[in-house]
């Protein structure tokens, strides 16, 4: 592998709003994002959804008026991004696109499946929405890209996954830039079974603290302009940071589950970590995430680096790591720590977390450490440019 490559965009649609701006705003008041849920019936219960795009301004061909949610972020995200990094065109057979989502566009499969049940039939030109890889097929027509592309699902990391293969695309050369990212939709569906199994917040979440009862779910996407350094300093573009890829790997886990002890984790992620000035946590209030991630963080840093967590004012869902991965850039760029909403100290022990306001220092290196079930981990490396 050879090549550094640089960030040079942003694009983020999140509970907070469209836009990288809101969501920096957003993650620095240390407000949270979170309310009643209004897209369905909750029963009052918290939820972080973005607001309401117009599907016209983002997608323009005749396919894009049947797009599902979960795409219509994506794409906005893409577009919000390449503005971000000054990208009026692309070479189209030398972008490359790579997202990820944990579980793709579940509202319409639902609705699709209920009424296949009960009628013994539904409409045909609502599958191709269904399909995993949707996301991936709008963006391609939409901006017209035709180089590399590779949809992930990999649970908790599957925003980490997709923009570390972007990363390994752009470094080795197999493309100009990778639009690199990932999405979720806040569904009933996922929400009634979590619920059902007691997997959620009683209230507001609160990620890593000692109290915390559980997430509460949220949705949003974040795409990234990822394109070799030389590049972008050819082109004078803004550059938030350096992306390192690292290798993903994985500990001894329940299939389905978190890691019981955190030392194999530990000893994994200090390579990556022990360093960093800063750590966006994947902490989502769910105690045994917390404790296991705080556990390792705190024996991998040895305490040293800023912990800030996200999903506190955003909500919990599967590609909240694009997100996570977005946050890391700025702090870089900006030379700020956003606080971690909803945790009132003292936070889990061994930990510098950031809490009520935003902590100006120097950063250097910023990781998201890219916790899944099952074992997994796929940790992104930002460093200054």
């Amino acid at each position: 592998m050879s090549g550094a490559v640089a960030v040079t965009g942003l694009g983020v649609v999140s509970p907070f709003g469209h836009g990288v701006d809101a969501f920096w705003r957003g993650l620095g008041s240390g407000d949270c994002a979170l309310g009643p849920i209004r897209r369905f019936d909750a029963g009052g219960a918290l939820g972080g959804e973005v607001p309401p795009i117009v599907s016209r301004e983002v997608a323009h061909t005749a396919l894009g008026r049947r797009i599902d949610w979960v795409s219509l972020m994506t794409l906005a995200a893409c577009r919000l991004a390449l503005a971000d990094a000054g990208l009026d065109r692309v070479e189209p057979s030398r972008t490359g696109l790579a997202f990820g989502s944990a579980w793709g566009n579940l509202s319409e499969t639902a609705a699709f499946l209920d009424r296949l049940h009960a009628r013994g039939a539904a409409n045909p030109l609502v599958f191709p929405n269904l399909v995993f890889n949707a996301p991936l097929s709008y963006a391609s027509i939409e901006l017209g890209v035709t180089g590399p592309a590779a949809m992930f699902s990999a649970g908790e990391a599957s925003g980490e996954a997709a923009i570390g293969w972007g990363a390994t695309a752009v470094a080795r050369g197999e493309v100009d830039v990778c639009l690199a990212g990932g999405a979720d939709e806040l569904d009933a569906v996922l929400r009634q079974v979590l619920a059902e199994g007691a997997a959620l917040a009683a209230g507001r979440p609160r990620p890593l603290d000692p109290a915390a009862d559980g997430p509460v779910p949220g949705e949003g996407a974040a795409v990234l302009v990822l394109e070799s350094m030389a590049r972008a300093r050819a082109r004078g573009a803004r550059v938030y940071a350096r992306l390192v890829p690292t290798p993903s790997f994985s500990v001894p886990a329940p299939v389905h589950g978190w890691p019981r002890d955190p030392a194999p984790l530990a000893a994994r992620l200090a390579p990556v970590v022990a360093d960093a000035d800063v750590v966006v946590a994947a902490a989502s209030g769910s105690p045994a995430l917390d404790a296991l991630e705080a556990a390792a963080l705190a024996a991998a840093t040895g305490g040293r680096a800023a912990i800030t967590a996200p999903r506190g004012a955003i909500g919990d869902f599967g590609a909240a790591g694009a997100l996570g991965a977005a946050a890391a850039a700025l702090a870089v760029a900006h030379g700020v720590v956003p606080p971690t909403a909803g945790l009132v100290p003292p936070a889990r022990a061994g930990l510098d977390v950031v809490v009520g306001a935003p902590r100006a220092r120097r950063v250097r290196v910023a990781v998201t450490d890219g916790l899944a079930r099952g074992g997994t981990c796929r940790p992104l490396r930002m460093e200054a440019p």
